[in-house]
């Protein structure tokens, strides 16, 4: 039985637009011209859906919202409007609306809210952990904190800022023989000059036997290094070392203090390098909102100068803003839903790629792979990715991108 969506408009030329789209998601789009046509029609059937318009001939948009809320099960509500002011969209919230898009319409953005509403994203269980990642940069990560965590060994932790180094040095502290004992954090920039030395000796006597994190090491003044340095000679330090540093270390710090700290050596990698975590990343920041396909396609094309701090972020954002269950393009902030990241894409294809072909290619002239077999390789990625983008209809998929189906279907068989 197809869902029949209500469309209250009274611009004939948006309403038709409107129904076929709703058309395009197989639903069967019920139009009225007023606020009252479209409430006796939801009086005499029922709707999965209403898509509103504010500005209407007999009564504004949002008292009609107003009385479908009223209603015993009310349909979820969009709301669209050519006149966005501040009390409109705060009303309109206030009320229950589900989405607020503003006139012109993107057409793709309205598709796309409604096939959620016909067709919510389950939501998948998730596992409590402490660190997320199955990509390769971060399975290296894990093995050498799993080392930490065995050894007593001091710690240097370096990657960008955002990038976990204050989560990786809980973890191994947690899972190491000195968990049950304070991990006490010390940021030299937090203190003034001639306090920071009596400020350094403070921490050391709290962390005691237990652990001793001095952060952005790299951004020490030397004469406090030399204090730390005189301090570890003498053996008053009694604590196990972390520290952490968001740029390479070794040009700033003296050489003794280096070795002293760098035992073992984490490297966090920037989140722009291990794109494939970003969907589990995203739904343990989310709750029980997830990601659509083309929302979480532009969290992968973005280039993340932030790192994962920047992502909790991102999704703090959509989730507040995000009437539904899922979160679409529209629910991310501008900054990131309207920058240009092709580059960026791009860039990362092509290092891949050139990775792939350094590995192909490595030997004698003889040795050689035929080149329409890499080609294929290549295309048959590229076809097995698009069929997914098009739920594996390949009619559908060869209409809009302007291919001969019988060529595709051919190539579809050869893979």
């Amino acid at each position: 039985m197809t869902s029949s969506i209500l469309i209250i408009e009274d611009e004939y030329a948006l309403a038709a637009a409107l129904s076929t789209v709703v058309r395009r998601l197989e639903a069967t789009p019920v139009v009225a011209a007023s606020g009252q046509g479209g409430i006796e029609k939801l009086s005499t059937q029922g709707c999965a859906l209403v898509i509103l318009d504010v500005g209407l001939p007999d009564m504004s948009g949002l008292k009609v919202l107003e009385k479908i809320q009223a209603l015993p099960q009310p349909p979820p509500v969009m709301i669209i409007t050519a006149h966005g002011t501040l009390d409109t969209a705060l009303e309109a919230r206030k009320l229950g609306a589900r989405e607020y898009f503003l006139k012109p319409l993107n057409l793709a953005d309205i598709q796309r809210a409604i096939r959620e509403v016909l067709a919510p994203v389950k939501t998948a269980p998730r596992v409590e952990t402490t660190m997320i990642g199955t990509s390769e940069p971060m399975q290296r990560v894990f093995a050498i904190i799993a080392q930490a965590s065995s050894s007593d060994a001091p710690v240097l932790l370096q990657g960008p800022p955002g990038s976990g180094k204050s989560l990786a040095a809980q973890v191994i502290h947690r899972h190491s023989a000195r968990a049950e004992k304070p991990l006490v954090v010390f940021r030299a920039d937090e203190w003034q000059a001639d306090r920071v030395e009596a400020a350094l000796d403070e921490a050391i006597s709290r962390a005691g036997d237990g652990v001793l994190f001095l952060d952005e090491i790299s951004a020490w003044p030397k004469p406090l290094q030399a204090a730390l340095m005189h301090r570890l000679a003498a053996g008053v330090v009694h604590a196990r070392l972390f520290s952490a540093a968001s740029v390479e270390v070794a040009p700033y710090l003296r050489e003794d203090l280096f070795y002293a700290l760098a035992v073992l050596q984490v490297h966090l990698p920037p989140l722009r390098e291990r794109t494939a975590d970003i969907p589990q990343l995203a739904a343990s920041f989310l709750g029980e909102q997830v990601l659509s396909a083309e929302a979480l396609a532009i969290l992968k094309a973005h280039a993340w100068t932030g790192n994962v701090r920047e992502l909790k972020t991102v999704m703090a954002h959509a989730a507040a803003v995000c009437g539904g269950s899922t979160i679409l393009p529209h629910h991310l902030p501008v900054s990131i839903a309207k920058t240009d990241e092709g580059s960026h894409l791009e860039d990362t294809m092509k290092r891949g790629i050139a990775a792939w072909l350094d590995q192909k290619t490595t030997g004698a002239d003889e040795a050689m792979p035929i080149y329409d077999n890499l080609l294929e390789t290549v295309e048959g990625i590229m076809l097995e990715t698009l069929l997914k983008r098009f739920d594996g209809k390949p009619t559908r998929m060869a209409a809009a991108m302007k291919m001969n189906r019988a060529t595709l279907r051919r190539k579809l068989r050869e893979e």
